[in-house]
C-alpha cells in the first residue's frame, strides 16, 4: 500500500466563523433607529438635541461657536486614538449605506471592482484641508485672532446644544435624497465598494491620521502562523492587502482599515484579532507600494485629478444648492468619466460589469451608452462650471448693491446682468436668483424689471408674505410708470 502523501498546500482546517458581520449590522440598524428618534423627538417637541452633523464642526473653528457637532467629533477623534477607526464602520451611516449598496448589486450577481488610483487618494486630504484648514489660512493671512469658545442660543440665531432649528445645516429632501444614491450608491458601483471612504469623505481623513497613533489594530495572534490564503484579503470591503501586511508587519498597519472585523471572521485559522499593538506610524507608505496594480497610468492619474478638482469647484454650491460632500464625490465621478472614455477609445477590451463595453477592439452597445452618459455628464460639469462663474461674480457684486457704496448704481447693473445670464442659461433658476434680481430691480428704480423675478419666487416660495407684498408693490409701481 502506497503511503497518503498530504498536498503542499493543503487548506487549513475549517473553524466556525465570527459572526461580526451581522453584529455589525445590527449596530448601524441601531445608529438609524437613533436618528429616527432624534428626528420624531424635533417634531414632537419642537426642539431637540443640536444635529450631530460633523461639518457643524466649523462653526467652533471658525466662529467659537461649541456645537455637538464639534463635541461629537472630538469624541471620535479620542477614541481613533486609542481603538483606531472603529467609528467609520460601526457607526456611520453613510459607509451603511455603501455597505448596503455593495450587498444588493451582489445579490444579482454584481461584484463593484475597486477603482486603484494613487493621486485620488488625495481626495479626503483635500477636502478636509478645504473645511477645516484654509479657513484657519486666511485668518492668519488677515491677522485676525482665533474665536473664543462660547456657548450660543437659538435666540441669538444659533443653539449650540438644544434647538428648534434642526434643519439648520441640512440640505433640502431633494439634495438629501441625491447625495445618498451618489455618495452611498453609484459610486459604489462605478469605484467600488466603500469608495466614498476612500477618495472622498474628509472626516475619514482625521480619522485616518488619528488611527496612525492608535495602540491597537487588527493583528496576528501570538505563536500563530500566517498561510498567506489571501482569505482576509477577499474579505477586505476596504480593498486592503490585509495577508501581505499581516506576513510583513504581524499587524494591519493601514489607516484606511475601518476595524469591521471581516477579515478576523474570514481567516480560516481563527488567527487574526484586534488587540494592542505597537502604533502603525507611517509604515503603510512602504506596504501600500509594494505589491499593487493601479488602473491609471501617471498621465491619466493626472487627467483624472484635474478633472476630479474642476468638477469639485463646478458643483461646489451651484445654484446654492450643492453640499460640499456631495461635491467632491461628483468632482471624483467627472474625472473617472473622464478616464473612462479615454480607455474606451485607447484600449482594446474594457468592461464594467455586468457589461462589456469593448471586445476585440469594437465598441459594443454597451460602451456607446456608457460613453455617451460620461460624455454628457463632463459637458454638464463644464456648464456648472461657467455657471459658478457667473454666481461667483454675482455673490461678489451683492453686498456693494444691498449696501448701497459708492459705485452701486453701476454694481447693480452688472449684477443684473449676471443674474439674467443664470436665470437665461442656468438649468434652473435658484429662488436666491429670482430674490436679488428682484431687489435689485428695485435698488434700481426698476421695479417693471422687478415683476417677473418676483412672479417667479413667489410660485417657489407660495407662504411667504414678504414677497406677495413686494409683488403687489412692484405691479403697482410699474402701473403708475406706464399710466
Amino acid at each position: 500500500m502506497v503511503p497518503h502523501t498530504p498536498a503542499p498546500c493543503e487548506p487549513p482546517p475549517a473553524r466556525r466563523p465570527k459572526r461580526y458581520g451581522r453584529r455589525r449590522a445590527v449596530v448601524l440598524i441601531l445608529v438609524h433607529l437613533v436618528i429616527a428618534i432624534h428626528i420624531a423627538t424635533w417634531l414632537l417637541l419642537g426642539e431637540t438635541l443640536a444635529p450631530l452633523e460633523l461639518n457643524e464642526a466649523m462653526f467652533t473653528l471658525e466662529l467659537g461657536i461649541v456645537t455637538v457637532g464639534f463635541i461629537f467629533m472630538g469624541l471620535i477623534v479620542l477614541s481613533s486614538l486609542v481603538f483606531g477607526r472603529f467609528f467609520c464602520s460601526w457607526g456611520c451611516h453613510v459607509l451603511a449605506l455603501q455597505d448596503l449598496a455593495a450587498w444588493l448589486l451582489e445579490k444579482v450577481h454584481i461584484k463593484p471592482k475597486p477603482v486603484r488610483s494613487r493621486l485620488l487618494l488625495l481626495g479626503p486630504l483635500a477636502v478636509m484641508g478645504a473645511m477645516f484648514i484654509w479657513p484657519q489660512v486666511e485668518r492668519l493671512a488677515a491677522g485676525r485672532p482665533f474665536p473664543e469658545l462660547f456657548l450660543s442660543t437659538d435666540a441669538e440665531g444659533f443653539g449650540s446644544l438644544i434647538t428648534a432649528d434642526f434643519l439648520r445645516n441640512l440640505p433640502g429632501p431633494g439634495i438629501t435624497i441625491l447625495t445618498f444614491l451618489v455618495c452611498g450608491g453609484l459610486i459604489v458601483y462605478l469605484l467600488g465598494s466603500r469608495s466614498f471612504c476612500r477618495y472622498v469623505c474628509p472626516y475619514g481623513a482625521v480619522f485616518s491620521l488619528a488611527d496612525r497613533l492608535a495602540p491597537s489594530r487588527i493583528r496576528l495572534d501570538p505563536g500563530a502562523d500566517c498561510v498567506s490564503c489571501g482569505t482576509c484579503t477577499a474579505a477586505c470591503s476596504s480593498d486592503i492587502r490585509v495577508h501581505e501586511e499581516i506576513k510583513r508587519f504581524g499587524a494591519v498597519v493601514s489607516p484606511s482599515c475601518l476595524k469591521d472585523l471581516d477579515c478576523v471572521s474570514a481567516c480560516p485559522q481563527g488567527a487574526l484579532h484586534w488587540g494592542w499593538a505597537r502604533p502603525s506610524g507611517w509604515r503603510s507608505w512602504s506596504a501600500a507600494s509594494r505589491h499593487r496594480r493601479y488602473d491609471f497610468t501617471w498621465g491619466e492619474e493626472l487627467l483624472a485629478l484635474a478633472v476630479g478638482v474642476l468638477g469639485f469647484f463646478a458643483f461646489r454650491s451651484l445654484y446654492g444648492q450643492i453640499p460640499l460632500l456631495l461635491a467632491a464625490a461628483l468632482g471624483i465621478l467627472a474625472g473617472w468619466a473622464t478616464i473612462l472614455i479615454v480607455h474606451t477609445l485607447r484600449r482594446r477590451d474594457l468592461r464594467l460589469k455586468p457589461f462589456q463595453l469593448k471586445r476585440a477592439g469594437r465598441i459594443g452597445p454597451a460602451g456607446w451608452v456608457a460613453s455617451v452618459l460620461a460624455a454628457a455628464f463632463l459637458a454638464f460639469t463644464l456648464h456648472s462650471s461657467v455657471v459658478r462663474i457667473h454666481e461667483q461674480r454675482g455673490h461678489h457684486l451683492w453686498p456693494h448693491v444691498e449696501a448701497g457704496h459708492a459705485g452701486s448704481v453701476e454694481a447693480g447693473y452688472q449684477l443684473m446682468r449676471e443674474l439674467q445670464w443664470l436665470h437665461r442659461w442656468g438649468i434652473w433658476t435658484p429662488p436666491y436668483v429670482n430674490d436679488r434680481m428682484a431687489r435689485t430691480a428695485i435698488l434700481l428704480n426698476r421695479p417693471d424689471q422687478a415683476v417677473e423675478p418676483l412672479e417667479r419666487l413667489s410660485r417657489q416660495w407660495p407662504a411667504n408674505a414678504r414677497v406677495k407684498a413686494a409683488l403687489r408693490d412692484a405691479r403697482a409701481a410699474s402701473g403708475l410708470q406706464a399710466g
